[in-house]
């Protein structure tokens, strides 16, 4: 099992969702890592939020991960499906994606998605 997020701006005009040319996904197996640096439901909390409303929480714990590789690798799964190299990965395109969409859009108006 696993997280498949989505980046979109909402429909103007009644038209659908503009998706943004990001696909991430995050095996299950490491929510305990996501919990170390995003909290209590880690990213699902933030879903279906633009990103001005979590953009500074996400990026602490984005950054603490980059700062403290260590303090993740502990929770590394234990089957290999799932590792702090392969999290931290996901975690770092989709902190660029967000960074590279605000420019654009505005934070405002960029919503994350559970799919």
């Amino acid at each position: 099992m696993s997280y498949d997020i989505a980046l979109y701006r909402k429909g103007l005009k009644n038209k659908k969702d503009a998706y943004y040319d990001y696909d991430g996904n995050i095996t299950y197996n490491v929510y305990k890592m996501l919990e170390v640096a995003f909290g209590q439901e880690h990213l699902k909390k933030w879903n279906g939020l633009t990103c001005d409303k979590f953009f500074k929480e996400f990026e602490e714990g984005y950054l603490d991960m980059c700062k403290n590789p260590e303090k993740y690798k502990q929770y590394d799964s234990s089957n290999g499906w799932g590792t702090y190299e392969t999290t931290f990965k996901s975690i770092q395109d989709l902190y660029v994606a967000i960074k590279k969409y605000a420019e654009i859009d505005g934070l405002e108006n960029i919503y994350l998605k559970f799919i």
